[in-house]
């Protein structure tokens, strides 16, 4: 993960490897280190970080989430361990795991998503307006617009 500033990570479009990249007033774009690709950004309001993503700086889209910004993945084995030790540790592995879920939850940062491309925007402030996750607003932006 990119620290120290504002940054954006995406899919690219034509290789579907991550793109990462600190964000400065003079960012017009991202691109692929693997395939080389240029992807073209929204246009700053203000300097990046200085005030919370109101739209996505990669497609425009003003439906937005914010979540943890933490590897799920990791996550997932953390307690996958800690449930094949509950029976040797009566449990107390459960519950350490669990201890450190919550001292992780206080203190890494948010990161802010797109529901239409996926984008991460780290490094700006948390926007009120953006909530959690809802699979509602994920499958009105899935399907589209939609002719009456």
């Amino acid at each position: 993960m990119i620290r120290g500033g504002p940054s954006l990570a995406l899919a690219c479009d034509a290789c579907d490897a991550e793109v990462r990249q600190p964000l400065g007033p003079a960012t017009h774009d991202v691109t692929c280190r693997v395939c080389g690709r240029a992807h073209a950004l929204q246009a700053f309001e203000t300097p990046p970080g200085s005030a919370p993503v109101g739209r996505c700086l990669r497609c425009g889209c003003a439906r937005l989430y914010v979540q943890k910004d933490f590897n799920r993945r990791l996550g997932l084995w953390v307690f996958a361990v800690a449930a094949l030790l509950s029976v040797p540790t009566w449990g107390l592995s459960l519950l350490v795991a669990t201890l450190v879920d919550l001292a992780l939850y206080t203190v890494l940062p948010d990161v802010t998503l797109c529901y239409n491309c996926g984008a991460q925007h780290r490094g700006f402030p948390r926007n009120p307006e953006h909530g959690a996750y809802d699979l509602h607003v994920a499958e009105v932006v899935a399907r589209g617009p939609r002719a009456a």
